[in-house]
């Protein structure tokens, strides 16, 4: 996401204005990439690959670390029990097919990332015979994958099997079989030399790091590679310098790949404390930059809103020690913008979507926000398809209408044209041009309050009309405005003028534990909320007619769990070449009010 500024980045200055606009391929890797990745595919195939595996025997490993990441105790009960279950999708163990095409890409990222062991160990002490169950399963897998396999030796599959293969070692290596044992340690090495090659011919992304992190990780624990190290973490520091700056503005504009990072950099934390040495400052740099970039985009809960495919959760950002929410605001190359005063925070999705290429699970939430108090959240999106487990699964498999409709612009307190997303979302169909582009964004404070408004263009190329959002809060927090605007866009030869008068809609997702209740004109509503606070909200419709309707929503949360919710709803209309102008607010009041009586 390219843009730039009239001001600089994470505080709120006396006046500020962004332009950012959509990155070149924003339509996925080009040709000229899916050819050198296929070609590098034939060439781990390859005689010549197999032979520069070969190397060193090792005959032990230097140190066991401790992993810091906790594994899903229900996995591993049913590990315990003799069956793979993840992500919705479950083997036998005695007869699992790790390649099976009907399960899961995650079951397979799993089950090829060993993220099994860890689930396992979640469930320790095990009986011997448990263990000799989890080791079987690894005898089985070496067996099946000794050589390469796209899908079992993908670079950042194979970095994160090798982390856990080592931390639990003791769940595989535990048994007295010397060729099993000497199978493992020559696996470990072998993964370590096909990461040399293949870690640094990928692209940049969270992908790449979990490769150079696994990199790191083999030089760190077997013998014979020490002088490998400082190679292997230079390596990894210029991919994190690539990914993340030095404001951790992530390209992909998702939080949970920003804690996934930060659970990666705690791992060779413990990778380097195993062997009596001081964390390089390669990891303990970086994940104090993805400490803050966290905090900076944590709501009052403490956690990130669900942006562009994930969340992490609460335990992640407890165990990367990440407080309460920072004093500093999302720096302006993230797209996120934030109206903070009092214990009210207001953060704005103000960037185009991210790339095909660093998310292929982008969410067409331009201009959304979140709104919180205190503790507790009050407008928040309606979730992320991918958790914070690993390999991005959800404790349990989201149905595909749900996940899809996660990413659509009415699962965002956002407003709708049409019933079109602004921006293209898997699923939309050939037929849907456009997207948003381009966003507009301006910021100003003075006694009287915060001001922002940003506009994007995602409906310019379809309907002719651009969607602008002014916004206000308070000096206090107690008073939060806005207004959305639908205006005609300049001219130009790819815009369509809409000669019909189209649907709009604004919707505002009401966190979980918050209940809303219609004013008897049917123009605001009372919101209670679980902490006994009480919100009103009005809404005016000036340009056309409009109607507020309290109705049912979603909320998943970042383990999977399905919420139900209410949204506050408002409906209208806009014609051709006409401004559509709906004004709303949210008032903090003192105390909940009395529920509305029902009539007989």
């Amino acid at each position: 996401m390219g843009g730039s500024a009239g001001g600089a980045g994470g505080d709120l200055p006396a006046g500020e204005r962004l332009r950012f606009t959509r990155e070149r391929g924003h339509h996925g890797p080009s040709l000229a990439e899916r050819l050198a990745e296929q070609l590098d595919r034939l060439h781990f195939r390859s005689p010549l690959h197999r032979m520069r595996l070969k190397g060193r025997f090792p005959l032990k490993l230097l140190a066991v670390p401790e992993d810091p990441v906790p594994g899903d105790p229900k996995s591993g009960a049913r590990i315990r029990a003799g069956r793979l279950f993840h992500a919705g999708y479950g083997q036998a163990i005695a007869e699992a097919r790790f390649d099976d095409p009907a399960a899961p890409a995650a079951w397979r990222s799993w089950v090829h990332g060993w993220g099994w062991l860890r689930d396992a160990a979640a469930v320790a002490p095990l009986a011997p015979a448990e263990i000799a169950r989890v080791e079987s399963l690894a005898r089985r897998w070496l067996a099946a994958h000794a050589d390469y396999h796209p899908d079992a030796w993908a670079p950042d599959i194979t970095g994160r099997r090798l982390m856990l293969a080592v931390a639990h070692a003791p769940l595989i290596l535990s048994g007295h079989d010397h060729v099993h044992r000497s199978a493992v340690l020559n696996a470990l090495a072998r993964w370590t030399r096909h990461l040399e090659r293949a870690a640094l011919r990928m692209g940049p992304g969270v992908a790449q790091v979990e490769a150079l992190a696994g990199l790191v990780a083999g030089h760190l624990i077997l013998p014979g590679n020490e002088p490998r190290i400082d190679r292997a973490l230079t390596a990894l520091g210029a991919a994190l310098d690539d990914l993340l700056g030095p404001c951790a503005a992530i390209p992909s504009r998702c939080p949970r790949d920003l804690a996934t990072i930060g659970d990666l950099m705690l791992f060779l934390a413990a990778f380097h404390r195993a062997r009596g040495q001081t964390v390089s400052a390669v990891v303990a740099d970086h994940l104090e930059t993805v400490r803050a970039g966290l905090a900076a985009l944590a709501e009052g809960d403490g956690v990130p809103a669900a942006w562009h495919g994930g969340q992490p959760s609460p335990a992640q950002m407890a165990r990367l020690g990440v407080g309460g929410p920072a004093g500093a605001l999302p720096a302006s190359a993230s797209g996120y913008r934030r109206l903070v005063a009092g214990e009210t925070r207001v953060t704005i999705d103000a960037g185009p979507p991210p790339a095909a290429r660093a998310n292929d699970l982008p969410h067409a939430s331009t201009l959304a926000i979140t709104l919180s108090n205190g503790l507790r959240p009050l407008l928040v999106p309606c979730g992320a398809a991918r958790g914070a487990g690993p390999g991005g699964a959800h404790a349990r498999q989201l149905a595909p209408e749900l996940a899809q409709g996660l990413q659509t612009t009415a699962a965002h307190c956002a407003l709708v044209l049409a019933d079109t997303n602004s921006t293209r979302v898997a699923g939309d169909g050939p037929r849907r041009r456009g997207g948003v582009s381009e966003v507009v964004v301006e910021t100003r404070a003075s006694p009287e309050g915060q001001w922002l408004e940003a506009s994007h263009d995602g409906w310019r190329r379809r309907f002719g009309l651009d969607h602008v959002r002014r916004l206000w809060l308070s000096p206090d927090g107690a008073d939060f405005r806005g207004e959305d605007l639908l205006v005609a866009a300049p001219r130009g030869p790819l815009r369509l003028v809409s000669t019909a008068w189209l649907p709009v809609s604004i919707r505002f997702h009401l966190a979980p534990g918050c209940e809303a209740v219609p004013t008897e004109d049917h123009r605001g509503a009372f919101i209670r909320t679980g902490d006994g606070r009480a919100w009103s909200f009005r809404a005016s419709f000036p340009s056309r007619p409009g109607r507020l309707r309290i109705e049912p929503s979603v909320h998943v949360d970042a383990e999977g769990h399905v919420h139900a919710i209410q949204q506050i709803h408002l409906e209208t209309e806009t014609g051709p070449e006409r401004e559509t102008r709906v004004g709303w607010s949210f008032r903090r009041g003192t105390r909940n009010p009395a529920p509305a009586r029902r009539r007989t």
